[in-house]
């Protein structure tokens, strides 16, 4: 069973030095470089039989395997390449009467290996897998993500293109995925016997030269390992990841008509489509809720009755409304906004509305005009002039933000995609460029794993979903693990819609640092719900990095213990880092107590630990547990925030009233020194004042520069305290930026203990 007080003694230490060695018929010279590097790895060979091992020191873990055929040529190297310096092994050997050359190459101070191999001929089926490790380390935990859109997460390893997480039960943790051709690549075995990475059955005609390389990673915890394995990952790829506000999407409030909505397929005849949404758009600036984009999802576009298997469907996907290429539910036709809706154009619309736009997309239709003009392969464009064409569109219909929609069925019935090596590439790759071109960002629907590895690559890929359509209660758990990929791949991941009354919801959104988008009904709105994650211009506030299950859970849910699932994320001020921490109930799970300590969410501090619906905390030494009833109801949960207790004698929550109080789009800046803590507040221009709280060993003394505060109330027996503060008159209106800001510096002073 779980051990929760055994485990949460791990402090999780890096990775102990590591050192090359080589046996067989490696030359002096080769042995004498093969000395002893910081934070590397042991590779062991036998060029007689050609078997390989890669060692690590802590945990000592031993993963080996054979090319079955000696190995010649065995040359030792250094160089440096997007992760760093390396020691590189190389040798050549013999493979199904294939010239086959390889390399190994470990790093200096990284506890990472990435392993080569290239075809010396052609060949109809692809090489054989490499990495096959075969001696494993016992009693290891199984996690991968399956052949499902939206990935959904397995304990156990499935045979596609995914990375394999194996771990212990002290949170040890080992990470092999594919490094290049994602989309023909894929995992074999069972995670236990085998661990090899190889391809897909289908894959034909390898050409000379071809090369594929594997990335393994080593860590002591398990959210780390994932975290080196990503970086890792996207550094070999040389894209730059966008930050979590690099959209319209991601950086505000946003209105979406996708399935779940009020308005998905469906409008005020009285008004129709464009004028219901232009209708709740001037109805929420009225009552100032702050959406900043409105997504418009397949409704609005030419499309046939076709499914992407060939299947006819319905006449029309909603009954109730008018017939027209527009309401239907099959491939796509032409990408035009359909004249029965916009009779002017998208453009047109765009601009009366007042609002950038996030257009969804689907699969090309057998029957599509495109096929006459365009390369398609099966149900994709691959021809770049295509993509050229529908990059141009959004670009001059005022969309900022193109969503890729049903990616796991144009996969599955685009055949060349898995049987050729660079269509599915040439479909991702022309998408990302075309829109990069044209400033446009791309998110991921019903993506598969795939697509996770390959969206890397992209600078502009900003969003990826990582839950099914309409969130809620039941999606919680897969959109918390699913999410774990995207972070760790550098992608923001989006929830789906929801209705702004769904606290939970929201909470969990904004929590992601994601997309957080309603779709709500005219009139259903919840304005006191939504303000708790935006500000008043609509920029959400939020925290640095996706909330994702603690390293605790995946133990649990490995050792199938009825718990509850603990997620975190935080926020981190020049190293004052904030936590946030979600936990809920999961069907089939008993009432179990939620269980943290300050020293699990990486605080090594005393900590202050506050209920945020509850509304009350207690101060913790970083090494003592934290327990709480959960509750017995099916969807119970709890949230809270974890904060440092400080050399200032201050925990500092940050915004009463958001929930991620600390989110650098309200706290610009936290300095922390002995008995004084300077906060940097941000106020939206139309801002008027911003509650702060926190926990004090002694009652702070207040000090506001630029700005006006309310008294401060402190309570001696909790040390809660609160303060409003307020710009004053002479607070000057940042406008460098694109949205204008007033900033005031708060000092709190205290009389440390």
């Amino acid at each position: 069973m779980f051990n929760f007080a055994a485990f949460r003694k791990s402090t999780f230490p890096a990775l102990a030095g590591l050192v090359l060695a080589f046996s067989g018929n490696v030359s002096p010279a080769a042995n004498h470089d093969a000395s002893p590097a910081d934070g590397g790895l042991d590779v062991k060979m036998d060029a007689k039989q050609g078997g390989y091992q890669v060692v690590s020191r802590d945990p000592a873990w031993t993963f080996g395997g054979t090319l079955a055929a000696p190995l010649q040529h065995v040359k030792t190297s250094r160089g440096h390449d997007g992760l760093g310096d390396y020691r590189q092994t190389a040798f050549d050997w013999q493979s199904r009467q294939r010239p086959m050359s390889g390399w190994i190459r470990i790093y200096d101070g990284k506890p990472l290996a990435l392993f080569s191999q290239t075809c010396g001929k052609a060949s109809e089926l692809p090489p054989a897998a490499f990495p096959d490790f075969t001696t494993l380390p016992d009693k290891l935990h199984v996690f991968s993500y399956g052949l499902h859109e939206f990935a959904p997460p397995h304990f156990s390893g499935v045979e596609i293109s995914t990375p394999w997480l194996l771990f212990d039960d002290d949170a040890n943790a080992f990470l092999i995925s594919p490094a290049t051709h994602f989309m023909v690549a894929s995992m074999i075995g069972d995670g236990h016997k085998q661990v090899a990475s190889g391809f897909n059955p289908d894959l034909r005609n390898v050409p000379a030269g071809f090369t594929q390389q594997t990335l393994v990673a080593f860590g002591k915890g398990i959210n780390k390992t994932w975290d080196a394995w990503g970086k890792a990952l996207v550094d070999l790829g040389g894209a730059k990841r966008p930050a979590n506000d690099a959209d319209a999407t991601l950086k505000y409030l946003g209105y979406w008509t996708d399935n779940g909505a009020a308005y998905y397929y469906n409008y005020d005849f009285s008004k129709g489509y464009a004028g219901t949404l232009q209708g709740l758009v001037e109805t929420y600036r009225q009552e100032e809720i702050p959406i900043r984009y409105l997504q418009l999802d397949s409704w609005w576009y030419y499309k046939t009755i076709t499914n992407y298997d060939g299947v006819a469907g319905k006449p029309k996907k909603a009954g109730k409304l008018p017939a027209g290429e527009w309401n239907r539910y099959g491939g796509l036709l032409e990408y035009k906004a359909h004249t029965d809706l916009f009779p002017d154009g998208l453009a047109v619309f765009q601009k009366a509305v007042g609002l950038p736009l996030v257009t969804h997309n689907r699969w090309i239709d057998p029957s599509s005009p495109y096929h006459e003009k365009y390369k398609i392969s099966g149900i994709a464009a691959v021809d770049p002039k295509w993509w050229d064409n529908i990059a141009g569109y959004c670009k001059a219909s005022g969309i900022v933000t193109y969503e890729q929609d049903w990616l796991n069925y144009i996969y599955a019935y685009s055949p060349g995609f898995s049987h050729e090596l660079g269509t599915a590439e040439a479909y991702l790759d022309n998408m990302a460029r075309a829109c990069k071109e044209q400033g446009v960002t791309v998110q991921y629907c019903m993506p598969l794993p795939c697509n996770f590895l390959q969206g890397s690559r992209y600078d502009n890929l900003t969003t990826i979903r990582t839950s099914g359509d309409r969130f809620n209660t039941n999606k919680w758990n897969d959109f918390l693990y699913t999410s774990r990929l995207a972070s760790a791949l550098g992608m923001w991941p989006w929830a789906d819609v929801y209705m702004s009354g769904e606290t939970n919801n929201v909470l969990l959104s904004t929590l992601s640092a994601g997309p957080v988008g309603i779709g709500d009904a005219l009139g259903a709105e919840n304005k006191v719900n939504l303000m708790q994650a935006v500000r008043a211009d609509g920029m959400i506030v939020k925290p640095d990095a996706p909330i994702v299950p603690l390293d605790c859970s995946y133990i649990a849910d490995a050792q199938k213990e009825k718990a509850p699932l603990v997620a975190g994320t935080y926020t981190d001020h020049n190293g004052i880092k904030t936590e946030y921490v979600f936990a809920f109930r999961r069907p089939k799970t008993a009432g179990d107590d939620v269980q943290f300590t300050p020293a699990m969410l990486g605080l090594s501090s005393p900590a202050y630990v506050y209920d945020y619906f509850a509304a009350h905390g207690q101060r913790l030494d970083a090494a003592a547990g934290f327990s709480a009833p959960l509750g017995t109801n099916a969807n119970a949960s709890a949230f809270y925030v974890v904060a440092p207790v400080g050399k200032s004698g201050i925990a500092f929550l940050g915004d009463k009233d958001k929930f991620v109080g600390t989110g650098k789009q309200r706290i610009s800046m936290l300095q922390d020194e002995r008995g004084k803590l300077t906060v940097g507040v941000v106020f939206a221009e139309n801002e008027k004042t911003v509650t702060l709280h926190g926990y004090a060993d002694s009652e702070p003394k207040l000090t506001i520069l630029a700005g006006l505060d309310d008294p401060m109330q402190y309570n001696p027996v909790t040390h809660y305290f609160t303060v409003e503060v307020k710009p004053d008159a002479s607070t000057p209106v940042d406008k460098s930026a694109a949205d204008p800001v007033r900033r005031v510096t708060v000092l709190l002073e205290t009389q440390p203990k």
